[in-house]
């Protein structure tokens, strides 16, 4: 791989807030998090740009589903071709509320579109997603909740 490594976690980003975590999930690995995060944001961007959002309901949830819906019926373009590489992502935020925990990462990603025989290059496109999970779940999807910028 040749993604630049991560550091997992902002300089906000307290210990407090990770041992929350832990406390409810003894085993919880904040790297295997990053890395399941950063395939999630993988998946879900390349779905919403090849506008198969249907494939992804599942890690949505109602609201951002909802809204990403919304926007791929109202955008006309489509992509010859999107490619995306995650070249990094860290934990901003952890905020734990009983069981209920959301994690807020930062993704920096290189985007390509390639639409009309032309090639546009994105680099270091920003992306702050939070991520929401009930910890007294077995399941393993941590369901996206919000999609912002800053």
């Amino acid at each position: 791989e040749n993604e630049i490594k991560d550091r997992i976690f902002s300089e906000q980003v307290m210990e407090y807030s990770q041992r929350q975590i832990l406390d409810l999930d003894k085993s919880f690995s904040f790297h295997n998090f990053i890395k399941g995060a950063k395939e999630a944001f993988k998946i879900i961007v390349e779905a919403y740009n090849n506008k198969k959002v249907e494939e992804i309901k599942h890690l949505l949830s109602n609201e951002v589903y909802d809204n990403f819906k919304k926007a791929v019926d109202v955008r006309n373009n489509s992509y010859e071709t999107f490619n995306l590489s995650v070249v990094s992502a860290s934990i901003l935020n952890i905020e734990v509320v009983k069981n209920l925990a959301r994690i807020k990462v930062k993704f920096l990603s290189n985007q390509k579109v390639i639409s009309d025989n032309k090639t546009k290059n994105l680099e270091n496109v920003k992306d702050i997603w939070t991520f929401e999970k009930d910890m007294t779940t077995n399941s393993l999807v941590w369901k996206l909740v919000e999609v912002g910028t800053d």
